[in-house]
């Protein structure tokens, strides 16, 4: 089938981010011995919190109670005001693949399929409201579920009202790419704004919906 429609990421696709930011201005906030950990390696702090970062990722707590989860966890010192501030200070805005994004609304139905929370996901429309050319979004924090649990794409394809083989998916996880092929969706794995624009116009893409200046001829 033809593709009709185009579901983006949002996190490393249409917004970078840094996990080293958030670390790097909690650090003071933390004990001194987890402090010097996180301070070496990032990953510290992450591999700590991790099961409660995802139960924020699927909406099983609101942040207040993952703020204070955190603390009990980490010892942290910082109040849920700051400690958010903190959270979700760690995105930037890709200009080109926004703009590639609008330009897709032109021809295809653009969609949002993303693993996020509430604060970050708010933070992000608030701050870079070019992203909001999608027509809807499939947030996991709302859906109860994450990528790449296949359960995830077909409660995004029942939202959108989409086939699976109407579907391109770009993601810039292995992972979640190829959870969303094996239910049909055609998947790309985001590596950078230029090897997009090929592989989109190799799967046949109306070269009129791309930047005219990397079109193919």
């Amino acid at each position: 089938m033809i593709i009709t429609d185009v579901i983006f990421d949002l996190g490393n696709v249409l917004v970078p981010f840094d996990w080293r930011i958030a670390v790097h201005g909690l650090l003071e906030h933390l004990p001194r011995d987890l402090a010097e950990k996180a301070g070496k390696d990032p990953k510290v702090l992450a591999l700590a919190i991790s099961d409660i970062i995802e139960a924020l990722e699927i909406g099983s707590i609101n942040f207040e109670e993952f703020h204070g989860q955190v603390v009990a966890r980490t010892g942290l010192t910082t109040d849920a005001s700051q400690f958010r501030r903190i959270w979700c200070e760690i995105f930037s805005v890709d200009v080109e693949m926004t703009r590639l994004g609008q330009l897709l609304t032109r021809r295809y139905d653009v969609w949002l399929a993303s693993n996020t929370d509430e604060a970050h996901f708010s933070y992000i429309i608030e701050k870079f409201p070019e992203v909001l050319f999608y027509k809807k979004a499939a947030l996991s924090y709302k859906m109860g579920i994450m990528k790449p649990d296949q359960g995830y794409f077909v409660k995004a394809l029942e939202l959108f009202g989409i086939e699976p083989e109407q579907a391109l998916f770009i993601d810039d996880l292995l992972e979640n790419v190829q959870a969303a092929r094996k239910l049909g969706i055609t998947g790309i794995q985001f590596t950078n704004y230029r090897t997009l624009l090929g592989q989109l116009a190799e799967l046949g893409l109306q070269e009129s919906s791309l930047p005219r200046r990397y079109s193919i001829e």
